[in-house]
């Protein structure tokens, strides 16, 4: 075992990449990391939002033996019961009703081609057996009619009773799946396995109860203590950030966030996550705010929402439940709901107008007296899933343009065309670049098949390339690119292969952790660190010259029917502001800082004006305005 000391002497951020039981890799990556350096900041999407979890609570447990445990944790997964399954398959239980689908899903993996077909085939059959035999009936009946009979028809209807009975196993079992899918998926919050306790091989810990176990062991924390939250960890100095995707809004969402305008049911959580948990939340409410109008709306909306409890703040929140809701990967592991009011509604703004009305009409009354009075906005579900739905590989988490540390992030992808896997040097199966220009290039994908298959794959380079384009995109730039190591894998590694072979699990934790050591002998060893800290320089001052030149530009440009710039702010800037109104010394301020904008402005146009932007590293970065919810770092 490694040996950490208590307090090293650097200090990185990591950020992992989903990919379910790809996951494997990440322990041994990160344990690498963390023998050389304090692990300031950890983030992630999936599984690679557990393994951020599992990073941060290991260092806020680093005295107390927590990433000697989290070494450990991959021959966790692997321990088998004795002629069976292995951990990691075990943890993934199905409740009843979606069972028969669990059991088909996961009869194939493991093997390929016509072993496969066959497998799901029995494991079809023998899930949905009842639609079987129902389904056999006919063709049975008409079977034992034709053997009953004699001649010629007799034998035509021993033929027609054999393929009817085919025919009607096929279409019975068919309807089975179609019905279960149709009707048990969605009552499992979509998904088929919930997280808690369901139908298990062997006893084991469900997924939710197992991880929150670890997460707190690796913490140095009982069981049965206090969940570990965001807050503390942020008293640790640790930053936990991971992904996750409100299907509701169609939006992308960093956990923890600041937002208050979540509710969630206590009953329906207490499915989802240990109650010890959800009792914590139910006792750590958002405080409401010290303004007496404010404070008297906030207290009326949390009797409108009962039984639902208000989402807690990051402080308060147990770090199971965000890591919980970024790791709900579609249809395997159910969604979590929460509830919020659909302020752009119509019907809320009656809602709004009738609780203003009746609070100027009782300006004493206390919310308690307002609730049987009052219409109640309607408090709707909104559907969380999976972080790699929108961001696999957040290397955004973090971000600065003068990075005061390296922001390591590793990455997985499958073996390039041609590259076949070393099956001794777990090195050459990795992949960080060694010189400036390596990584420039994107990935590529090829379509090798043919017919159906063909056309699957088409489909499935549109959901990808939806899916992570802004990632892919992010991989190539300079000032990143260098800081991530990519660990490629092939299609029986990783993803959805439960049932992986101790040896393929060895193989890739191996991977993992020479990943981590090409970091570390490139960061720590060698000039890899100045050479990352002027290459963020040369792109950061080259998106400013880019941005100052275009705002000086468009402040100039005159628009008919418009306020000059020059009358909003800076000089003379006395124009009656049409909203978001600032007076007084703060306009002073704004009107002399825009001046000194435009100063430096002017000036990095004098000669050489391109003197930050020639010869910068490719491609050249582009400044942009981006919603706080996602990229601020500082929650």
């Amino acid at each position: 075992m490694a040996t950490y000391v208590p307090a090293p002497p650097r200090s990185c951020d990591v950020l992992m990449k989903g990919g379910i039981t790809s996951g494997v890799i990440y322990p041994s990556a990160v344990c690498e990391l963390a023998r050389h350096y304090k692990l300031a900041s950890v983030g992630g999407s999936s599984a690679g939002a557990i393994a951020a979890a599992a990073a941060a609570a290991a260092e806020l447990g680093r005295e107390a033996g927590g990433f000697g445990k989290l070494e450990r944790l991959p021959d966790d997964l692997m321990a088998h019961r004795p002629g069976g399954a292995s951990l990691l398959f075990r943890l993934f239980q199905p409740q009843r009703g979606t069972a028969p689908l669990y059991k088909v899903f996961t009869a194939g993996l493991g093997t390929s081609g016509t072993g496969r077909v066959a497998r799901v085939v029995r494991a079809a059959l023998s899930a949905f057996a009842l639609w079987a035999l129902a389904g056999a009936v006919p063709g049975v009946v008409l079977l034992v009619l034709g053997i009953l009979g004699q001649g010629v028809a007799a034998w035509a209807a021993v033929i027609a009773g054999a393929l009817l009975a085919v025919v009607g196993v096929v279409v019975a079992v068919t309807a089975g799946v179609l019905r279960s899918l149709a009707k048990n998926v969605p009552d499992n919050n979509f998904g088929l396995c919930n997280g808690m306790a369901g139908r298990s091989e062997g006893g084991a810990e469900p997924l939710t109860r197992w991880l929150h176990g670890k997460l707190q062991d690796f913490a140095g924390r009982a069981g049965d203590a206090d969940p570990v939250t965001f807050g503390h960890l942020t008293a640790a100095g640790v930053e936990l950030r991971m992904m996750t995707t409100n299907l509701t809004r169609h939006q992308p969402m960093r956990m923890p966030w600041p937002e208050r305008e979540y509710f969630f049911d206590p009953g329906e959580f207490k499915e989802l996550f240990p109650a010890r948990v959800v009792d914590w939340m139910c006792e750590h409410p958002p405080p409401l705010s010290p303004q007496p109008a404010k404070r008297w709306a906030g207290e009326l909306r949390r009797l409108q929402a009962a039984p639902k409890r208000p989402f807690p703040l990051a402080a308060d929140l147990p770090v199971i439940v965000a890591t919980r809701m970024s790791l709900s990967f579609p249809f395997l592991i159910s969604a979590v709901p929460l509830y919020a009011i659909d302020f752009t509604h119509p019907a809320y703004s009656k809602v709004s107008a009738a609780v203003s009305d009746w609070r100027d009409a009782n300006p004493q009354a206390g919310p308690e007296q307002a609730l049987p009075a009052v219409p109640a906005p309607d408090f709707e579900v909104n559907w969380f899933s999976d972080g790699g739905i929108a961001s696999n590989l957040p290397v955004h988490f973090f971000d600065s343009p003068l990075p005061a540390r390296p922001t390591f992030a590793v990455d997985l992808a499958l073996f390039p065309p041609g590259v076949p896997k070393d099956l001794k040097d777990q090195a050459e199966n990795t992949r960080l670049p060694v010189v400036n220009q390596g990584g420039l290039n994107r990935r590529w994908t090829r379509w090798d098949g043919r017919g159906l298959g063909l056309v699957a794959l088409f489909g499935r380079s549109i959901l990808d390339t939806a899916r992570g384009w802004v990632d892919e995109a992010q991989l190539v730039m300079p000032g990143y690119r260098d800081r991530i190591v990519t660990i490629y894998h092939d299609h029986d590694e990783g993803g959805l292969n439960l049932t992986m072979k101790d040896t393929v699990v060895t193989d890739l934790v191996e991977r993992g952790e020479a990943g981590a050591k090409k970091l570390v002998t490139r960061f720590v060893l060698g000039n890899g660190w100045d050479n990352h800290r002027w290459i963020r320089f040369r792109t950061a001052t080259a998106g400013l010259e880019t941005w100052l030149a275009g705002f000086r530009h468009g402040y100039d440009e005159p628009s008919p029917d418009a306020l000059p710039y020059a009358d909003l702010a800076g000089t003379p800037g006395t124009a009656v502001l049409p909203s978001y109104s600032i007076n007084g010394t703060q306009r002073k301020a704004v009107n002399l800082r825009t001046d000194a904008l435009l100063t430096l402005a002017s000036s990095w146009q004098d000669p050489p004006a391109d003197a930050f932007t020639r010869g910068t590293p490719s491609p050249q970065p582009f400044l942009r305005l981006v919603p706080c919810t996602l990229f601020d770092r500082s929650g």
